[in-house]
Parts: structure tokens; C-alpha cells; sequence
């Protein structure tokens, strides 16, 4: 074959690597770290105190529901026997409304005389303002001649003493009637008694101080309790050394408590209290604490002797009011001139001021929010 060979001018092809780029490394720099880490702290600093506050407001809220559920049982409770219940700090009060609630009452009124009595006499400390509530609204039995020892009521049986004269022994029923308050177990100061171990005298229900009158804490946060004041003994002064003077409430872990006063003042240039005519329900707010100040001397203590004073916070002014009692029974009233805003003196040398966050049911919200100067 003789045809002429053709050349190509196609240039052989030259495989060429691609050039390689600087690859950028995906850490971060220093700089960059430390951006991230201001931003964060910027975002904590503000979402931190934004989140502690409301943890605060919706405990302080639901405290505040479950008092006015207590106010609505106390106001059913006045429905059902006509009358209100006693705060318990005056016997002859508390001995009208059992033989009007129950006319026919027996030997229960003696018994429950005899388990408030000390050597001193009736003393109103035995059930303090913070154990009436579990009490009065725990329900009685139904039995009109035993309400407190029938079937259903507060006290059950467990035995007698082994001498002639030894009193019957009692303790805390758990299986009461009549409820009209549904109380959450654990704000109940009930000693249980050891498992596996019959009832009797020396094993048996008691309160956590050792007695038969349970307290109903203000939350599952605090042991201090609501606090309840009956009207015919806001200003009561009891002259037993074992009572305190004044009414009120103090436990060393809680401060005490008076009933609050008004800015109305009467005719007789005393003050009107809030709720003059039913009943105050106090609790301590998230802080667990009611306050310090409570007598001219200053606070409520073991070894107080001052029985001729009384200091009751004014609403919604946030001062206080003073009363001092003489040697001839005349009674003396003045407005402190140390304290404002619910704060108390410098002289109490506490850091917290207790009695801001302090609830009521005459107030919407804590006393510090309700303020009016």
C-alpha cells in the first residue's frame, strides 16, 4: 500500500498536578476562644440573677397559694360551727369555742387543758401560734361528747400508766375525719414511730418537739410554719412567766411574730389590726425567717424576761408600732421612729431584712411589694 503516511500536529497530551492550596487549620485561635468565652460570661451574668429570680417568685407564689387555701379552710371552718377558731393564746377563749362548737363536750376539754398546762399554769406556748392550723382544721372526731379523743379526731389511745393516777398516754391519730385542709405529709412535723415495733407508750405518734400539737411548715424548704392570730387576741398579754407576754410566735429558727397593725387609728387612739374582726395567717416568705424585732428590748428569747412590751409591724406603711404596758396596767402607744420599709433596726445587726418577704392573707404579694409610705 503505497499511500502516504499523514502526520498528526496533535502535541502529545502533559498530565500537569494541580497546585496545592494552603489548607486553613479548624481550631480556633486564641483571640477567638476568648471572644466565645466573654460572650458567654456577658450571657450568664445576665440569664443567672434573670433565673434565681424566678425560682424565687414561683416559690414565694406558690407559698403564697397554699396560704390562701388555709385562709379558705379557716373561713369553712367558721362556717361549719359558727364561730372562728382560737389562736390558743388565752384559755378562757379557747374553753367558749369548744362549749359553744360542742355543747355536750366531756372530759376532752379537760384533757386538752391539762396537756397546755404547765407548773405555771395554762401556757400558751405548749401549742404555739404555729401549730393551730394542723390542729382546727386536721378535723375532730364526730362524737359530740369526745371530739378530740372520739373515733376520727386529732388524739388516739395508746395506753395507760402502769400506777393508779398516771394519766392516760395519747398520741397523734393519722387516720383523722373530718379534714378540712388537705396537709402535704412532709410539712408536717410528725415523728413516726420505729418500724417493726408495736405501738405503746414510748413508741408512738408525737410531734418533733415531743408533744401532740403538729406544726404545718410554710414549704418543703422551711420548718418554719404558717402562723395563725385570732382577732379577740391580737393584743393579749398573758402576765405568765412562761407565756412571753404579748401574743406572738418565736422559734429560734424561724424570729418572732406579731399580728400586723393598720394605719387606721380608732377613737381611743389605739390601732386597728388588718383582719380586726377574723383572723391574720402569717408566713415567713422563701427566707424561712419572720424577722427579729418583737419587744422594746428588742427580740423574743429563751432568757427574755420582758413581758411589758410588744413591737407590731404597720401595713402598708412599713413602720412600727409600739406598745408598753405598766405596773398599773395602762398601756402606752408610740410609733418607732427606727424603723421604715419594713427594716428592721441597725441595731438587730442582721444582714438579711427578714420581714420584706413576709406573706399575709391581707396582702396580694410580700409586704415589701405592697408598700405604701
Amino acid at each position: 500500500m503505497n499511500a502516504k503516511r499523514r502526520l498528526s500536529s496533535r502535541k502529545p497530551s502533559v498530565q500537569t498536578r494541580p497546585t496545592a492550596c494552603p489548607r486553613r487549620s479548624t481550631g480556633f485561635t486564641l483571640v477567638e476562644l476568648l471572644v466565645v468565652i466573654t460572650i458567654i460570661g456577658i450571657l450568664a451574668g445576665v440569664a443567672v440573677p434573670a433565673i434565681f429570680s424566678a425560682v424565687s417568685t414561683a416559690r414565694s407564689t406558690a407559698m403564697k397559694m397554699e396560704l390562701n387555701s388555709l385562709d379558705t379552710a379557716v373561713q369553712k371552718y367558721q362556717e361549719k360551727y359558727g364561730d372562728y377558731p382560737p389562736d390558743f393564746s388565752d384559755w378562757a377563749v379557747v374553753e367558749r369555742h369548744y362549749r359553744k362548737i360542742f355543747p355536750r363536750i366531756s372530759g376532752d376539754l379537760l384533757l386538752l387543758k391539762t396537756l397546755l398546762t404547765d407548773g405555771n399554769g395554762y401556757n400558751p406556748t405548749i401549742m404555739d401560734r404555729g401549730e393551730v392550723l394542723a390542729w382546727v382544721l386536721g378535723g375532730y372526731s364526730s362524737d359530740p361528747l369526745r371530739p378530740f379523743t372520739g373515733s376520727g379526731g386529732p388524739l388516739e389511745l395508746v395506753g395507760m400508766g402502769g400506777q393508779a393516777g398516771d394519766i392516760a398516754v395519747y398520741q397523734i391519730n393519722t387516720s383523722k375525719e373530718n379534714s378540712l385542709f388537705d396537709f402535704t405529709p412532709g410539712q408536717l412535723d410528725l415523728t413516726i414511730p420505729a418500724k417493726n415495733s408495736p405501738i405503746n407508750m414510748s413508741n408512738y405518734h408525737v410531734s418533733s418537739d415531743g408533744d401532740l400539737f403538729l406544726s404545718y411548715a410554710a414549704s418543703t424548704k422551711t420548718q418554719t410554719p404558717f402562723v395563725y392570730f385570732d382577732s379577740r387576741t391580737y393584743e393579749y398579754r398573758n402576765p405568765s412567766a412562761s407565756s412571753k407576754g404579748f401574743n406572738g410566735f418565736w422559734r429560734p429558727d424561724a424570729g418572732p411574730i406579731r399580728p400586723y397593725i393598720s394605719d387606721i387609728v380608732q377613737t381611743d387612739q389605739t390601732w386597728q389590726f388588718m383582719k380586726p374582726n377574723s383572723f391574720q395567717i402569717i408566713a415567713p416568705g422563701i427566707d424561712g425567717s419572720f424577722g427579729w424585732l418583737s419587744k422594746q428590748s428588742g427580740t423574743t428569747g429563751p432568757n427574755d424576761n420582758d413581758t411589758t412590751s410588744a413591737v407590731y409591724y404597720q401595713y402598708p406603711t412599713g413602720k412600727a408600732g409600739q406598745v408598753v404596758i405598766d405596773n398599773n396596767g395602762v398601756r402606752t402607744r408610740v410609733l418607732r421612729n427606727d424603723v421604715n420599709r419594713y427594716q428592721e433596726p441597725v441595731a438587730a445587726n442582721k444582714v438579711d431584712n427578714f420581714q420584706q418577704d413576709n406573706l399575709t392573707n391581707f396582702a396580694d404579694g410580700k409586704m415589701i411589694d405592697e408598700l405604701q409610705e
